[in-house]
């Protein structure tokens, strides 16, 4: 299982977009139109975010206006980009309603992996799945995170548009995770990418849909 095997101005509209457009993989159209109405208070629920902002909750005066924020040029229409430190935050302009987060470190060290994998482990749990060895998903339904177990299960009777998945933490890595604490593994880990670009961005991708349809 995962848990056992560890414990350890970037994104512009293009790749904004191709990140939701992955998510959509792990979240199939059928289990999105499950969520029904209730898809924001859904969301809000799950307490998803960094700091002091959280998927689907709108922006407070401070927020927008103070505490050290910026706006960031490249946002895609309807929405506007405020960074906070070295934080990225997407806004459903309209609403003021946050629609994902986001942080890059270039030239990451493994260190920097193990680091930014161990935070999101203390805040997410365990995540659902790995994937090509540079993902990590957390998948979450209204109930809360997806076990590696349960989507395992789901995947193999083709029934993961049943899981009901609202929201997603992604982790991408230009180096190799490798969970694999042995010496096979450290091997392995030794003879990588040493450094590279690594991200994650947290968002609920049906509530995107939602909100960035309602424009205009």
């Amino acid at each position: 299982m995962v848990m056992t095997r560890w414990k350890n101005n970037f994104l512009g509209t293009i790749l904004f977009l191709l990140s939701l457009s992955l998510f959509c993989s792990i979240a199939p159209a059928r289990g999105i139109a499950k969520t029904g109405s209730n898809l924001l208070e859904q969301v809000l629920s799950l307490q998803l975010g960094m700091d002091k902002y959280l998927i689907g909750n709108v922006l407070t005066y401070d927020q927008k206006a103070k505490g050290g924020t910026r706006l960031v040029d490249g946002a895609y229409e309807g929405t506007y980009k405020l960074s906070d430190g070295d934080l990225f935050v997407v806004v459903d302009q309209k609403s003021d309603r946050v629609l994902a987060l986001y942080k890059q470190i270039m030239d990451a060290d493994k260190q920097q992996l193990r680091t930014m994998i161990a935070d999101l482990m203390d805040r997410f749990a365990a995540p659902t799945t790995l994937a090509h060895d540079k993902i990590l998903y957390w998948a979450f339904n209204k109930y809360g995170v997806i076990s590696e177990e349960d989507y395992n299960k789901a995947k193999d009777i083709k029934q993961l548009p049943e899981l009901g998945i609202i929201a997603t933490v992604k982790l991408s890595s230009a180096i190799e995770i490798i969970p694999d604490s042995s010496d096979a593994g450290k091997e392995k880990e030794d003879a990588g990418l040493s450094h590279g670009t690594i991200y994650f961005i947290i968002t609920s991708e049906p509530l995107v849909k939602q909100f960035l349809n309602n424009q205009g």
